[in-house]
């Protein structure tokens, strides 16, 4: 009786874990992921506008001066799950200055299109958002689309524009580097190659990660203060659109970061402005990109974490007004 016990335990393990793994395997195939559907056609804003490239609708706004000549263009790019809702204020506050604000969403995020075979490599987006100018420019008058741009990015958008900066540096006018994330992608993305780790992760984003608690919270940290809830809602809704979750997946898989050392061969004016409270991109960050652009002019917020054109609006505005009244386009 004894011998024969010994031999069955080792088969209930066996066992069990077979049915662990087929739990794994299946179980996050249970939980209903959503897909991405056609865009609403009534767009969100007064000023949205969408643009199809490469079969991929960008959702991006306009801010044209009024009552004044055109001082110059500026595109304003968020960071990882904003929209364009990221640079609200201070686009209205340099449009009244006479500058032509176009703000953009990146595909997966705001209000443009959730397409999961997006390659979200800073070089890809770089040339699909200079293709999205190119087009913008079709809309201006002539004097003013041979101006060339100024770029502004956040964080993860930092990275976008300098891509941009990088790939056309006889467009740029100038580079507008907030809190910027500009290092090495980070490893380990391979991971959720593996489908079903994959599928736990879309299920864990929809059903327990975008949720206004979390956003909350996320935010909070983001901000160094408690958002308000219209903040709050301003993320959490583009965030609940369909085929987010899956987007935010591929985001995860093909992120790929320029070199941030190939700005050196470039001669753009770069201004880098940080939050001087900035935990999530901290001012190591910015050591590293002085190192390489020793000529970088720098600016800090006094009392701002990550997020400075969301808590700080009118510093940062004036701050970026300054740098830009200080580098004009050509006339």
């Amino acid at each position: 009786m004894g011998k024969r016990g010994i031999s069955r335990r080792p088969r209930i393990w066996v066992w069990a874990l077979a049915a662990f793994l087929i739990l794994f395997i299946v179980a996050p195939y249970v939980i209903p992921v959503s897909v991405s559907g056609a865009l609403d056609e009534r767009l969100p804003f007064e000023n949205s506008m969408l643009e199809n490239i490469d079969g991929v609708a960008f959702h991006y706004r306009t801010y044209p001066p009024k009552d004044t000549a055109v001082r110059g263009k500026l595109l304003l790019v968020h960071g990882l799950a904003g929209s364009t809702f990221s640079f609200e204020v201070p686009a209205l506050r340099l449009s009244e200055q006479g500058y032509y604000v176009v703000s953009v969403d990146l595909p997966g995020f705001g209000y443009s299109d959730r397409d999961p075979a997006y390659d979200h490599s800073q070089a890809n987006r770089a040339g699909d958002l200079w293709r999205l100018l190119s087009a913008v420019e079709e809309s201006l008058l002539n004097g003013m689309t041979a101006q060339p741009w100024h770029l502004g990015g956040h964080s993860m958008g930092g990275g976008t524009v300098a891509a941009m900066a990088i790939q056309e540096p006889s467009r740029v006018q100038s580079l507008v580097l907030v809190d910027a994330a500009l290092s090495e992608t980070p490893r380990g993305s391979g991971l959720f190659a593996f489908p079903p780790l994959g599928r736990w992760m879309m299920a864990a984003l929809e059903h327990f990660l975008i949720t206004e608690d979390r956003i909350k919270s996320l935010l909070t940290s983001a901000y160094g203060q408690e958002p308000s809830a219209a903040q709050i809602d301003a993320y959490l809704t583009p965030l609940r659109l369909p085929g987010t979750a899956r987007s935010l997946l591929n985001v995860v898989q093909t992120a790929k970061n320029e070199d941030p050392e190939k700005l050196k061969d470039i001669s753009v004016p770069i201004l880098a402005i940080w939050g001087d409270k900035d935990t999530w991109v901290p001012l190591e960050e910015l050591d590293r990109l002085t190192a390489i652009r020793p000529d970088v002019t720098v600016r800090l917020i006094s009392g701002a974490a990550h997020c400075p054109m969301e808590t700080h609006p009118e510093a940062f505005s004036a701050i970026v007004l300054q740098w830009l009244s200080s580098h004009p386009g050509t006339e």
